[in-house]
């Protein structure tokens, strides 16, 4: 529950819930949990190769770090999952692996098999008009990286090594670089002067998690005319992570992500050919934005979407009232998104209104959580009581 007297955990509450409207809802991730362990197990039950051979399988990407977001326009969301094997490479190629998953897959009586769509280095499967899931089937490098695993890259022929779970886990230390958050702080200062909190109370995540989670609902709405150079979510949520310094709000996170972004851009322009790389912070040597090098628009994109965030972000740093604020905020994130964290913010103060937690203060006649000077505000029963 939020201090309401104090502006700047307002805004932050309200970025906060902003993000929270964006999550999938419980019933959509219950639907996609049992469609991965059903294709997970459907994979390790087979007889001609899988069976004995997989040593764990789980999702990646943005379900295992908690930066979902519903799908912008109609779009399917993407669920990443990985099917690891024991260390193998000597006896089976990465190649041969992932044609034995698309062999499988698409096996006759497989319920998967009319729903293939295979992709350079996954197979992915298409559950129509809700979403889409990419499985990866690799063997793990070597007895000592049990993290790091082998793929295959058609596209390339390449043999590429990838560390998803790594670069989860290096995510989640980066969020975890602020002990307490702003929000996490006014959760505990609630919690001692209340006997105890709501039961709808929900567990915080970090403004690096949430950061991204509106970062990425910006540029789906920015590129949303033509996302054909859209930056991706792991170049987002790698440089997001890259250029995060610890700040305790969802506000300040944001704000130090932009600045530092755009400083840089403008730095490397400096030189002739300079760009921002965004490396796989545990495989120095696989380059995220290697794209921006072979087709340059990619980057110019990065760039025109990088900048206009800092423009806007400037104008909502103004202070310049909740109307300006209000329009600045739908125009980067979107109506839906502002309008249903506001109406988060209004159930939780409702919530706290009916339990007699809502005061005002008799002086100036803000909403506040502090019981010297204030009155409490009734329960509001719509009936003119």
């Amino acid at each position: 529950m939020i201090n309401y007297d104090d502006p700047t955990i307002q805004l932050d509450d309200q970025l906060d819930k902003m993000a929270e409207s964006l999550q999938l809802d419980d019933t959509r991730r219950e639907r996609m949990e049992t469609a991965y362990k059903a294709v997970h197990q459907f994979v390790m039950d087979d007889p001609i190769f899988f069976k004995g051979l997989v040593s764990e399988a789980y999702a990646q990407g943005s379900v295992r770090i908690g930066t979902t977001n519903k799908p912008y326009t109609g779009s399917e969301f993407d669920l990443d999952t990985v099917i690891q094997l024991r260390c193998i490479s000597a006896q089976y190629s990465p190649s041969y692996i992932l044609n034995q998953l698309e062999r499988r897959l698409s096996e006759p009586g497989s319920r998967y098999r009319d729903k293939l769509d295979p992709k350079s280095r996954c197979i992915r499967i298409r559950y129509e008009n809700d979403f889409h899931m990419d499985v990866l089937a690799a063997c793990q490098e070597s007895e000592s990286c049990k993290n790091t695993i082998l793929v295959a890259n058609k596209d390339s022929g390449t043999i590429d090594k990838s560390n998803p779970r790594g670069h989860a886990d290096w995510f989640i230390d980066q969020a975890n670089k602020v002990i307490e958050s702003l929000l996490e702080k006014a959760d505990q200062r609630m919690a001692a002067s209340l006997e105890k909190l709501p039961a709808d109370n929900f567990r915080r995540k970090k403004p690096l998690q949430r950061s991204v989670q509106l970062l990425k609902r910006y540029r789906d709405i920015f590129f949303a005319d033509d996302d054909s150079y859209a930056t991706s979510s792991v170049i987002l949520t790698t440089i997001a992570g890259q250029y995060y310094g610890g700040e305790p709000s969802i506000y300040t996170t944001m704000d130090g992500i932009i600045s530092r972004i755009v400083t840089d851009a403008n730095r490397f322009q400096m030189v002739v050919g300079g760009r921002i790389k965004v490396l796989n912070p545990v495989n120095l040597n696989e380059d995220f934005t290697s794209k921006w090098e072979t087709e340059p628009k990619y980057y110019y994109e990065f760039l025109r979407f990088a900048r206009h965030l800092k423009e806007e972000w400037q104008k909502f740093k103004l202070q310049q009232g909740v109307v300006t604020e209000s329009r600045i905020l739908k125009d980067l994130f979107g109506n839906d998104t502002y309008n249903a964290g506001s109406s988060l913010r209004m159930q939780e103060m409702d919530v706290r209104r009916s339990n007699g937690q809502l005061r005002q203060d008799r002086t100036t006649g803000i909403l506040t959580a502090s019981v010297a000077s204030s009155t409490i505000i009734k329960p509001n029963t719509f009936y003119g009581d």
